[in-house]
Parts: C-alpha cells; sequence; structure tokens
C-alpha cells in the first residue's frame, strides 16, 4: 500500500540522513524533502514566468539608473561593479519585506526620530519601479511572489497528511502558506519549545491559542490546533571544556576527544565536529593525514591553485608590475616580489601575461575573455568538479555580456567573486561529520566537540546593515539581531542536549574568552590537561586514529564445551563479539544496559518463587508480595509492569482454565545432539496432558525470527524423548507468541557449524547490531 506522508525537514542533509538510515527498511517509506523544497513545490504563480537570476540585476540596476539621489543618499552606485557587489544587500532587503508582508511605508512608521525617512522615500521608489519592470514583461521573483501565488492543490492531492519540522524562524509569509495548507490537509508541526525560540513559539501561540513548555518537543496538529503529542527534552549532558592561548592547539584537542569518545564505546559515525568559524575546517584538513574527517562544507575555492593564479595576475597587472618567465627567479632576483614569484611558480608564459596586459582595461568580448582564461589554467590539474564550476561561470558571464559591456579587469574580478564563493565537495572522507552550525539543524550525535567557543563567535553578531537599524527591524516587525542570535543559541543548545557527551574548546588571550553563553548549562567541567601535551602532539605530526577493521582469522573449537543458545546465537549476529567474548574472555560492560537486566532477573526470581508454590492460578496480590522482596528500587519499568499485571493474570488464567499447570521453572537441562553437546535453561515448563510447552519471559517485545525456542525444543525432546513446543511470553503486550524458525532451520545452522568447527573461521564484524554490543569500541584498530 502506497505511503501517502510527506515529512518535511530542515536541511538536505536531514533528508540523506533519513534515507540512509531506512534503506532496509521493509515498509514504503513516505515522501520526503527539506523546507525550501517544500516552499518551492506548494505554491505557483499564474500566468507569469519567473525572472532568471540575470534578468532581476539587469532591471534592478535599470531601477536604480531611475531614481533621483541613490547614488549620494544610500551610497548606491551606477557603476556595474561596484552596484553588483552591493545588489546582495539591496535584494535581500526586498525580498525580506515580501516575506514579512511589509510595506516601505511601514518602516518609516517603526523610525521613531525620522532618521531613515528620505533612505526609505528612495528605497520605496526603487521598489515600485522594479516591480513595474517585471510586471512590464510577465515575470515574478521572490520579491513579488507574496502578491501573486496560489497553492499548488495538485501536488497537495498527493498527501494525506504532512509533518513539518521547524527549527528557525519561519516568515510571515511562510506562515500564511502553511495555515492555507493546513485549511485543505491535516499538517503536523514538530517543533521544540526552549527559551531562546520564543519568536517562533509566540507565532505558534498566536495561531491556536495553546501554550507551550520549555524543554519539550511537540506535534502539533495546525488543521485543528491539538497537541498529538508532547515529550520532554533530555537537558544537560556531561559537557568537558578547555582554553586554549593558539587557535591551532585545538586541532590536537579534536582529535584527542574524538579517540576518547571512540573508547568510550561511541561510534565515529555519531560524532560531530561544529565549526561556528568554517574556516578552522582549513587547520583540520591540514592535519588530518589519516582522512579521518567528512568536511560537510567542502573546501573553499578561495585557497585553491586557480584562485591563487587568477589573484595573483590580477594584481601584478593593476600594480603595472613587468613580468618575464624565469624558472630561476628566486636564485637570480636581489629584490624578490612574491606576486612575480608566485606568477614563475606557475610557469606562467611571458607572451600570456602581455597579452592580458594590453587588454586589461578594455572592454572585451567573451570570447577573448575565455580564451585568456583556458590558457591561464591549461596546465593546472584540475577534477570534473572543478571544470563544471569554471563552465558555469564562464556561461554566466558570456550571458551578462549580452547585456553590457566590460573591461577585462572587471569581468575578472567578478569571475574571482563567484569563483571563491564555491567549494569543492570533500568526497569519501571519514566516518566522523564536521559541519558548520546550521547544518547540524535536528540532527542528533551521542558526541559533540564544538571549537572556538568564543563570545565573538557564539553566537555569532549579525554583520552591520545597509539600511536598516536594529531598533527600526524591531519596532517593524522584522526579524532582530538579537532574534538571529538567539535562534543560533537554540540550534548550540538543541545540539548539546541531544548529546550523550560534549567536548568544548575555545581561545583564552588577551582579545579571546569564553562564550557567555556557557553559563546557560550545568554541569559543565573544565579539563585538566596541560597544553604542553597537545603541542607536543601537534609537533609528532598530529593524532592518528585508524578506523580500519582488522582481520581475525583462528581455529576454534565451538564444541569444546556445551554450546548454549545465548553463544550460539552470539555467533550468528556478529562472530567477532563471538571472539571478544567466548576466546578473548573479555568481560562484557554492562553499564548501559544494568537496568534493563536487572530488571528481567527481578521479574525471573519473582515469578519463579510464586510459581513454587501456586502452579496452575495467578494471583495479583500474592505475586506482588513476592515481587517486593526482590525489588529494591522504584522505577518506571518496574511501575509499568505492575500496571500491566490484570492483563498478565487475566492472560495467565485463561491459559490454566485450559488445562495447564506450571511443572519446571528455571529448568536447566544438559545433553547432546547429533555428537554436539547443547545446553540451557528454560524460563517456564506448562504441560497439559501430552501437551508440553516451553515459555520464555521477554520484559520486551520477542524477536518471533529467533532460533531460541527451536532451540529450546531441540533440547528438550533430545533429553526427554518428547516432543513440546516453545512459546514466547511478552510482558510488552502480554500474549504468547511462537517463533517462526524452526527445528529444521536450526539443524541446517548447526551443520553449518559442524562444518567451520576446528577451521580457519574469520572472525569478521557485523555491523548491524553494533549499537548495543559492548564490544564495538575494541572493533577499531589502535583502540585496543
Amino acid at each position: 500500500m502506497q505511503n501517502r506522508s510527506l515529512f518535511v525537514f530542515s536541511t538536505s542533509r536531514n533528508v540523506r540522513d533519513f534515507y540512509s538510515n531506512n534503506l532496509s527498511s521493509n515498509s514504503l517509506l513516505p515522501k520526503i524533502m527539506n523546507i525550501s523544497e517544500f516552499f518551492g513545490e506548494v505554491i505557483y504563480v499564474p500566468d507569469r514566468r519567473r525572472a532568471t537570476d540575470m534578468e532581476s540585476l539587469l532591471y534592478m540596476r535599470n531601477a536604480i539608473n531611475r531614481v533621483e539621489n541613490i547614488s549620494s543618499i544610500l551610497n548606491i552606485k551606477d557603476e556595474f561593479l561596484v552596484f553588483l557587489k552591493n545588489s546582495n544587500y539591496i535584494f535581500s532587503f526586498f525580498k525580506e519585506l515580501s516575506k514579512e508582508k511589509k510595506r516601505v511605508a511601514d518602516l518609516s512608521i517603526a523610525d521613531t526620530y525620522a532618521n531613515y525617512d528620505e533612505h526609505l522615500a528612495i528605497l520605496d521608489n526603487l521598489g515600485r519601479i522594479y516591480k513595474q519592470s517585471l510586471d512590464e514583461r510577465g515575470l515574478y521573483d521572490d520579491i513579488t511572489i507574496s502578491d501573486y501565488y496560489e497553492i499548488n492543490s495538485n501536488f497537495i492531492s498527493n498527501f494525506d497528511r504532512i509533518e513539518l519540522r521547524i527549527d528557525g524562524i519561519l516568515t510571515l509569509l511562510e506562515w500564511e502558506i502553511l495555515i492555507k495548507i493546513s485549511e485543505k490537509i491535516p499538517l503536523i508541526l514538530n517543533f521544540d519549545c526552549s527559551k531562546f525560540n520564543q519568536k517562533t513559539i509566540e507565532k505558534i501561540k498566536n495561531f491556536t491559542n495553546l501554550n507551550f513548555k520549555a524543554s519539550h518537543n511537540y506535534k502539533l496538529n495546525l488543521s485543528d490546533k491539538s497537541i498529538e503529542s508532547e515529550t520532554k527534552l533530555n537537558q544537560n549532558p556531561n559537557i568537558n571544556i578547555m582554553g586554549f592561548s593558539l587557535r591551532s592547539l585545538q586541532a590536537a584537542f579534536v582529535f584527542d576527544e574524538i579517540s576518547n569518545m571512540i573508547r568510550d564505546g561511541i561510534k565515529p559515525q555519531n560524532i560531530a565536529v561544529i565549526l561556528p568559524d568554517e574556516s578552522f575546517a582549513d587547520v583540520l584538513q591540514n592535519l588530518d593525514e589519516n582522512n579521518m574527517l567528512n568536511y560537510a562544507m567542502g573546501k573553499s575555492l578561495k585557497n585553491s591553485p586557480i584562485y591563487t593564479l587568477l589573484h595573483t595576475i590580477k594584481e601584478a597587472i593593476s600594480q603595472e608590475l613587468e613580468y618575464e618567465f624565469n624558472e630561476n627567479y628566486i636564485k637570480d632576483s636581489k629584490e624578490l616580489n612574491q606576486l612575480i614569484a608566485t606568477l614563475n611558480s606557475f610557469k606562467i608564459p611571458t607572451q600570456i601575461y602581455q597579452d592580458i596586459q594590453g587588454i586589461f582595461y578594455s572592454n572585451v568580448e567573451f570570447n577573448r575573455f575565455e580564451n585568456a582564461i583556458k590558457s591561464l589554467l591549461n596546465d593546472i590539474k584540475r577534477v570534473d568538479e572543478i571544470d563544471e564550476i569554471i563552465e558555469n561561470e564562464l556561461f554566466y558571464i558570456k550571458t551578462l555580456l549580452r547585456q553590457i559591456e566590460l573591461k577585462f579587469s572587471d569581468i575578472l574580478e567578478l569571475f574571482l567573486i563567484n569563483f571563491s564563493s564555491k567549494t569543492q565537495s570533500m568526497a569519501g572522507g571519514g566516518l566522523v561529520s564536521v559541519i558548520g552550525i546550521l547544518e547540524s539543524r535536528f540532527k542528533s550525535y551521542d558526541g559533540v566537540i564544538i571549537v572556538d567557543f568564543n563570545d565573538s563567535l557564539v553566537p555569532k553578531r549579525s554583520q552591520k546593515e545597509m539600511f536598516l537599524s536594529s531598533v527600526v527591524r524591531k519596532n517593524a516587525g522584522l526579524i532582530s539581531h538579537s532574534d538571529r542570535e538567539n535562534l543560533q543559541r537554540f540550534y548550540y543548545e538543541s545540539l548539546i542536549n541531544r548529546a550523550k557527551r560534549v567536548s568544548i574548546s575555545y581561545v583564552e588571550n588577551d582579545e579571546n574568552i569564553v562564550s557567555r553563553f556557557i553559563k546557560d548549562f550545568e554541569g559543565v567541567k573544565k579539563i585538566e590537561i596541560s597544553q604542553i601535551s597537545y603541542e607536543n602532539a601537534l609537533r609528532q605530526g598530529g593524532i592518528a586514529i585508524d578506523l580500519t577493521p582488522r582481520e581475525i582469522v583462528e581455529t576454534h573449537d565451538f564444541f569444546a564445551w556445551p554450546l548454549s543458545f545465548t553463544r550460539l546465537d552470539t555467533y550468528l549476529k556478529c562472530p567477532r563479539r563471538y571472539y571478544y567474548k567466548y576466546i578473548k574472555n573479555i568481560e562484557e560492560s554492562r553499564f548501559d544496559d544494568r537496568d534493563a537486566l536487572d530488571f528481567g532477573n527481578l521479574i525471573h526470581e519473582a515469578l519463579e518463587e510464586y510459581f513454587k508454590q501456586s502452579n496452575a492460578k495467578f494471583d495479583k496480590s500474592e505475586f506482588l508480595q513476592i515481587y517486593s522482596k526482590y525489588q529494591k528500587d522504584t522505577t518506571l519499568k518496574s511501575e509499568i509492569f505492575k500496571l500491566k499485571l490484570d492483563d498478565f493474570a487475566s492472560s495467565q488464567n485463561s491459559h490454566f482454565e485450559n488445562g495447564f499447570r506450571v511443572d519446571e521453572r528455571e529448568m536447566e537441562i544438559e545433553t547432546e545432539f547429533d555428537g554436539i553437546p547443547i545446553k540451557g535453561k528454560i524460563d517456564r515448563v506448562d504441560i497439559n496432558d501430552d501437551d508440553i510447552w516451553l515459555i520464555d519471559y521477554k520484559s520486551g517485545k520477542a524477536d518471533e525470527k529467533s532460533l531460541q525456542l527451536a532451540f529450546y525444543e531441540l533440547l528438550y525432546q533430545a533429553k526427554f524423548n518428547k516432543t513440546a513446543s516453545g512459546h514466547f511470553y511478552s510482558f510488552d503486550d502480554n500474549k504468547f507468541t511462537n517463533s517462526k524458525a524452526d527445528i529444521d532451520k536450526l539443524i541446517e545452522v548447526l551443520d553449518e557449524l559442524k562444518k567451520e568447527n576446528n577451521t580457519q573461521i574469520e572472525f569478521y564484524q557485523d555491523t548491524k547490531h553494533c549499537d548495543i554490543c559492548p564490544y564495538k569500541s575494541l572493533c577499531l584498530r589502535g583502540l585496543r
């Protein structure tokens, strides 16, 4: 049956992770998309075409030319390259007004002291002329879409339900769209409530008249304004923190903390390194000799040889430097020039430099520019991805030059501006993710390492704006600088509280202090390790972690002592775990599941004693008296178990009324089958004339594919020459269930084990069960 649900996540990374985590699912997966794609799909503009970026740019420039005093008052120049550099401010200003359903006149009202009246009047005129230019041509863009959009009912009709995760601040236009959608189809909002995202929470309160508790997650049905679920969020994990006098020393801290986390059982793929300033990725990349980190932000092309060469050409010609290729330049020259030395290192022919020098300040056609660029880059090794970026930038320039004439120098600067903003993806990489804070939205990591946790970066202060003050923004109901900074705090808080372990570093010197935001977390512990230890690690070439699993091949006798189901099941699920437990005799750590183990033992002991004195009926009050003797602590699991005892009593007494009685409790059997010594302990044996039930208690849900019941059936039959049927009894749903695996399947498995016995056996890792394995850290070479 088709899954007609749609899930909308904050980022593309969340979408990729969802599909990756559910690849093995047998059920049909719902449709998933990120929130940007969603808003692109759910609305459309009838009878208009979206303007291309180039069209928007040119129509805005033409509008600027028609507005008086714009250059002197707003410092928006007509000269194209200057305009291009400032165009982002202009478009961002008008897009924000559009998305918040505001007019420029609203800003005039918000400006209490009329400081911006003249500015705003000019901007109002500019916006009006620009919109008119688009209207005349039947175009729309992100500035005008709010005036013309309609809900795409055809798209929505593909789904029965939409669930949307909110991590940021939605615009008024986006809320308007969601309200309209919620009137057509059930729309579920999934969000966390924090003191740092009250801008969003207040908006939801206004729509629903509901109240929400801090530190809780909610699923809210916006269609009928009802809360579907409310879940308390984790708070204040273990946080270790350390300051460094040198920023680069944090790299050694990162690699050391990764090692510590893996040693403590956290899988490397569940560790994230968070960079408030993503430029720190360059430091990590230079020291990541073993390719253990995976960089989500990619590699900035501003540090690439291509950018270095083209920027050097521009600077050398701008400074009127004369250049002639000399491969011995550094050796021959008495006075070195860095730019000329760089050109010589790239072996740039003299003629190419002189040709570009001759046309540098002249208007040129596209072909002339393209030929010059390609001749410069001809000998630089490039991957296909970089070639594609270059071709895209050249196509952009080709389209631009059809509309306007530009000098070679301006075209080159434009190419460099666009090229330097791109990144090269880092294919492959290690298992540990390196990401910026925005990429971490709605992500959960067991281990989190945050560097540069300084007051200047966490939160990162909003940049000074070209047109509006923070006061005007706040009075006009636009997103304020404070709102943006609190949103960053919300992202950090969510990431930290979802983690099991957090390590934080910061720069501590005359210019830098730790972020005051750290005071919002309890249980922060300073790491007592001297900085010299990290300095020594860097001097020795860095800290290396090899995550490659080592191969283990040994001869082994499975039947040297009686085979239990637990030992058999361990080998079948993961030979490596079997090797550590039964060959190397390494004791399992029970820290993670101690509560579950104690609870299971408690039930078994209490039931064993009860059925010793009463083998054909179950009385709840009598059982609870026995249970209380074994119960040491009051736990949530224990209290839930007591609440379900009425169902257990009804199920058991119905079973006894059918003629069954308890014959054995915790029955230990040791025997032999087909030359294989086997043993086991059966929780309960019930008999009704010739009908024999072998019962195994499960505190959770039973695995119907397990060979456990077949093993007990074979064990009982081999010992007593009687046929018995195995049954799980789950306290989760209080009913008996059978296994889908029979004795024939078990015998096939045992035959295969006999063939392997006393041969060279590879004890490989089966990664499907690593999450619950107490030996997971031992599977990583170098961390044993």
